[in-house]
């Protein structure tokens, strides 16, 4: 796929800061899920600004969950939401699969760098990530976070291309109906100069960098 191509932030910093002047505004509303501020240890919501439900029982943050950390912030996503929400008790044949969409403004040809921060959910197996561009999946991982017992946070780097007035961003769980796991914060969306491009595009193919806390 032309437009797609993986970038670890390691080799972002390689490039002069007068390179990639320019780039550090988000263009996604709420990509660290800060909002709304969760009563307790984590809710389930119907709604968040900046996001709309495309898929599963409601959109589940989380804020120091069994003390675990987020990425950015205080709070981040968990993409296996629970259908029953606070006080519920897991039932078989529970929704929890959930994918969340944004659109926003782009131009043809502008390319942008898509960063976000994926984890497993400690002590679960399956957790399975899958990120769309404009119907196209250019993101698709799993991670398994058995032996941890923090979150094991995943930067990924993707350079996209816009290709339309607005684009369209979905984020979503593949994995196992079973409410847990697939961790997702601090996501970014920064138009890159085309200076930056081409130089990040002569590093390809390359992949993400970990970060655990």
């Amino acid at each position: 796929m032309k437009s797609v191509h993986a970038v670890p932030a390691i080799f972002i910093a390689a490039l002069s800061t007068s390179t990639l002047a320019g780039i550090d505004d988000n263009l996604i509303v709420n990509g660290s899920f800060e909002e709304h501020i969760v009563n307790g240890s984590w809710n389930l919501f119907e709604d968040i600004p900046g996001w709309t439900l495309e898929s599963g029982p409601g959109i589940e943050l989380q804020r120091g969950v069994a003390g675990w950390d987020a990425y950015d912030g205080e709070q981040w996503l968990e993409l296996d939401a629970d259908q029953n929400g606070p006080g519920g008790s897991y039932m078989h044949g529970e929704i929890g699969s959930t994918s969340l969409s944004q659109e926003v403004q782009t131009a043809v040809g502008q390319y942008y760098m898509l960063t976000l921060s994926f984890s497993a959910r400690p002590g679960v197996e399956d957790n399975h990530l899958v990120v769309d561009w404009n119907h196209e999946t250019i993101i698709d991982l799993t991670a398994s976070g058995i032996g941890y017992n923090n979150n094991n946070w995943q930067e990924i780097s993707v350079l996209i291309e816009g290709n339309g007035m607005t684009s369209k961003l979905v984020i979503g769980d593949a994995s196992v109906d079973d409410t847990l796991g697939t961790f997702v914060d601090a996501v970014r969306l920064v138009a890159v100069p085309a200076p930056a491009s081409l130089g990040l595009i002569l590093l390809l193919p390359l992949t993400g960098r970990r970060r655990r806390r």
